[in-house]
């Protein structure tokens, strides 16, 4: 019974440790413009993305996959998207930088999954 507890501390705090390191790097990243700065707030989104729920089951982790499945489809999407409007001169920004690009991934697919676990 011990070991399911511990267990159960460790996951939350995984949770915790995610969830901390994306508000500090969201904070790092729109402070400091400098090459790198979006590695704190990446890894925060990936230790998310990664951790366990609660009560892990196919189901979950069918979810799991395909919001990421559909996570990359919407980002390579904007990808393109933005790409285009860039050389069109209608934006002045573009995203090339594949850590945006990861980012952008992990945080769709977070939202995708915890609307498609929490309201089906």
């Amino acid at each position: 019974m011990a070991t399911q507890k511990s267990k159960t501390i460790v996951k939350g705090a995984v949770k915790l440790f995610g969830i901390a390191a994306v508000l500090i790097g969201i904070q790092v990243m729109l402070d400091n413009r400098s090459p790198g700065s979006e590695m704190l707030l990446l890894a925060g989104l990936f230790v998310l993305f990664i951790s366990h729920e609660a009560r892990e089951d196919e189901r979950s982790a069918w979810l799991k996959a395909s919001s990421t499945q559909l996570a990359l489809i919407i980002a390579y999407t904007v990808k393109l998207l933005s790409s285009y409007l860039y050389d069109a001169g209608a934006i002045g920004i573009e995203l090339v930088a594949i850590n945006h690009f990861l980012i952008l991934v992990f945080a769709l697919a977070i939202i995708i999954y915890n609307i498609r676990l929490y309201t089906a």
